[in-house]
């Protein structure tokens, strides 16, 4: 039986969660759209597919250093509440995307929201463009209102 556009998604979605979490730049690049546009969680659509490259490249040097001096982190990056749509060759994977990273001197938790514009290119699933923001806490939602005292 074959797969629907939103099971396909699905499993593409995890194949981009296995290449982030392996730092995997030969399936990220054939995974992003050369003419991708992201715009980070900073608000700014600056960031492109060289962008990309660039920052995995860096990951990767930091994962090898942090390797040779031998300390010893826990990390893990984890998709959340995955919700698909999709219309024709065109399909949008929203969820939350969970990243946490303990070590010495670091205990990360960070939360963001993704949204995902999948095309169909060539005969493949292509992200043509993703949109990602911070998830807050409540005790960062009330200290950006100015209700935390």
């Amino acid at each position: 039986m074959a797969m629907t556009i939103e099971q396909e998604i699905l499993r593409c979605e995890e194949q981009l969660a296995d290449a982030k979490r392996a730092l995997d730049l030969k399936v990220l690049d054939r995974i992003y759209a050369d003419d991708v546009l992201l715009t980070g969680v900073l608000g700014d659509p600056i960031c492109t597919k060289a962008a990309i490259t660039e920052e995995i490249t860096r990951g990767i040097a930091e994962r090898e250093k942090a390797i040779a001096s031998g300390v010893k982190m826990e990390m893990s990056a984890e998709n959340e509440d995955m919700k698909v749509a999709a219309q024709g060759g065109t399909a949008i994977a929203n969820y939350r995307f969970v990243v946490k990273c303990k070590g010495p001197n670091i205990d990360l938790h960070r939360r963001y929201r993704v949204t995902n514009v999948w095309t169909m290119r060539e005969g493949r699933w292509q992200i043509v463009a993703q949109h990602q923001s911070f998830v807050l806490d409540p005790k960062q939602a009330a200290m950006l209102s100015g209700e935390a005292k």
